[in-house]
């Protein structure tokens, strides 16, 4: 009967040393070390504050990362990537047309005047530049091989390229608008850097990586235009996969 109680108390001893090695793996891995990653994302981009003149649009960014640990299981992952955004656009424009003559009239009338018509205009803001993210991080790790990442931190987006595109179309009067293609950089228009701030989770197994992001616009992307209404913000909501090395 002894012999069964030592042997009872050494298999709950022998159970409550690997829940408390799981445990403590899961807060504090002394396993931790920094690393590179890569990382290719799908971005839908918004316009924060755009209201009807703007629509999501999706791009996408590709990039590396480096995960350095701090203490326990926190840690700060700068990254840098090269993105391509686009947004839909949409503004209002006006044309005069004179009313078609009544052919039932018997008299002669008064002569009309033009009637003012307007009309929608659909064209894109096309987006490329940098990325640059600086997240600070918890990874709660459940096995060797399984990760739960968590995070949040600013992120700064560095504007090389930003075109106006509007595709061709036809006004009320009939009259066919060519295509046209325009930087909206300067005053009223795109500024070269803008700051969001990026919160999100991750799933890690093994060396692969998968995450949902968001990133909320602090500062202003683009300044009120006459074509490109309103004072803008970025917002996006990121799926990322990627693998470390």
């Amino acid at each position: 009967m002894k012999t069964l109680r030592n042997i009872a108390v050494a298999a709950l001893a022998s159970v409550a040393s690997v829940a408390a090695s799981g445990a403590s793996l899961a807060v504090d891995n002394p396993d931790n070390k920094a690393y590179l990653g890569v990382r290719a994302a799908v971005d839908i981009s918004s316009a924060a504050n755009g209201g009807a003149y703007y629509s999501s649009k999706a791009g996408f960014s590709i990039g590396g990362i480096y995960n350095l640990p701090i203490v326990a299981n926190f840690y700060f992952e700068p990254g840098l990537s090269i993105f391509y955004d686009t947004f839909g656009t949409m503004h209002f424009q006006s044309e005069e047309i004179m009313p078609a003559p009544n052919p039932d009239a018997i008299t002669a009338a008064e002569p009309e005047e033009p009637e003012e018509v307007f009309y929608k205009v659909d064209g894109s803001m096309r987006n490329l530049g940098f990325r640059v993210p600086l997240k600070f991080g918890y990874h709660f790790d459940f096995a060797e091989d399984l990760k739960v990442h968590v995070f949040t931190g600013p992120q700064v987006n560095l504007n090389l390229m930003a075109r106006y595109h509007q595709g061709a179309y036809i006004t009320p009067s009939g009259h066919r608008v060519a295509s046209h293609s325009e930087s909206i950089f300067g005053t009223g228009g795109f500024k070269h850097v803008d700051l969001q701030w990026n919160f999100g989770v991750g799933l890690q197994y093994d060396d692969y990586y998968v995450a949902v992001e968001g990133s909320l616009g602090i500062t202003r992307m683009k300044d009120q235009a006459d074509y490109l209404q309103r004072n803008l913000r970025r917002d996006l909501f990121t799926i990322t996969l990627g693998y470390n090395f």
